[in-house]
């Protein structure tokens, strides 16, 4: 993948997804990192690290960091809280409050060694909104649960992130507020929890 196409493809693609409103710029941009990383698997080394990863459903050691996603994303989520029963809803709400209060000022070390637990998670540390998540949730990877439990612990670990998938949607998203903004709309960011007290 060369450095920069992911984005220049994803902010064509955001941009001319727009006209079905920021929600549909946000698939966009994901399908575009989506298809890089299936492009990569063409790779068998690669491949086999991708099917390695330590990521699985209820393995929520990742979910307590400040996630920032543009307007975009945003959107998507709401599409995702909008099929969810009202009471979940408003639970969420409180959850996103009650972290945005606890992590007023905080940087992202602060914030995950306040074990602050994203409002979208389940009792069973399951996305209630997995399939609208938004790029950087979709990105983040671990070759080894074990060292994502230690560093939500504190302890000074060094997570085996594959690089791959990474940046293959941190670079999407970049193309996406390039495109939001191009369109003269907030780019953001926004953390996802003050999205989620709206």
């Amino acid at each position: 993948m060369a450095p920069g196409r992911i984005e220049a493809e994803a902010r064509r693609a955001a941009a001319l997804a727009l006209a079905e409103g920021p929600a549909g710029a946000a698939r966009a941009a994901i399908a575009v990192a989506e298809a890089a990383v299936a492009e990569a698997r063409r790779d068998p080394g690669l491949s086999a690290k991708l099917d390695a990863l330590a990521c699985r459903a209820g393995c929520a050691w990742c979910c307590y960091q400040m996630v920032g996603v543009t307007p975009a994303e945003a959107s998507l989520v709401a599409e995702g809280l909008a099929a969810l029963a009202p009471a979940v809803r408003a639970d969420i709400a409180t959850h996103a409050a009650t972290a945005a209060r606890r992590g007023e000022g905080l940087d992202q070390r602060g914030w995950t060694l306040r074990r602050l637990a994203c409002p979208l998670l389940d009792g069973d540390g399951r996305c209630l909104v997995h399939a609208h998540r938004p790029l950087p949730c979709r990105g983040y990877n671990s070759a080894d649960a074990d060292i994502c439990r230690r560093a939500l612990d504190g302890e000074a670990v060094r997570i085996p992130v594959l690089a791959a998938p990474w940046t293959a949607f941190a670079e999407a998203q970049a193309g996406l507020a390039g495109a939001l903004a191009d369109a003269g709309c907030d780019p953001g960011p926004v953390t996802l929890v003050a999205a989620l007290r709206r």
